[in-house]
């Protein structure tokens, strides 16, 4: 974990970064959130791509959860909306639209359902800013067939939101 927090503070510090909301949280406080969350997981992370992995769908329900919480609020809590923009090595990852990030998640679940691997994908890219190349080592899948899920993952996700 002393290897790995620095680079959850950055995945942090992008995802806080590229959203167009305003959180009362810094990347900070969302990687110690994430942190706390995860060393209550009962199984060690087999390698650095399988942390990644896990890290994706923690900090994922610890914004989720941060925005149900808001939006339960007595004072209306309107539901915040972000972008699905990133930066750097994902840049390609582009939705031109902002979303509700509670859609999101619903649609995420949702397709999980329908497809966990690309459910998967969308995680670890989005919310874990993995490469393709790293979400194919981790999954053991080929590049093209995350790619193909990607688009698929993307379509899919578009139309329901």
């Amino acid at each position: 974990m002393d290897v790995l927090y620095p680079l959850l503070r950055a995945k942090a510090q992008l995802e806080l970064q590229g959203a167009s909301f305003r959180l009362s949280l810094s990347a900070t406080d969302l990687a110690h959130e994430v942190y706390l969350r995860l060393i209550e997981q009962r199984a060690p992370a087999e390698n650095r791509l399988h942390f990644l992995a896990i890290a994706s769908r923690v900090t994922r329900r610890v914004l989720v959860d941060l925005l149900r919480a808001r939006a339960a609020e007595k004072r209306g809590g309107g539901v915040d909306r972000v972008s699905l923009e990133l930066t750097g090595e994902a840049a390609e990852v582009s939705v031109a639209d902002t979303i509700d990030w509670l859609a999101l998640e619903q649609a995420l679940t949702t397709l999980d359902k329908r497809d966990p691997v690309a459910a998967s994908i969308v995680e670890m890219r989005y919310f874990g800013g993995m490469s393709n190349g790293e979400v194919a080592a981790q999954l053991q899948i080929g590049l093209s067939t995350v790619a193909r899920h990607w688009e698929f993952a993307r379509a899919w996700l578009h139309r329901r939101i």
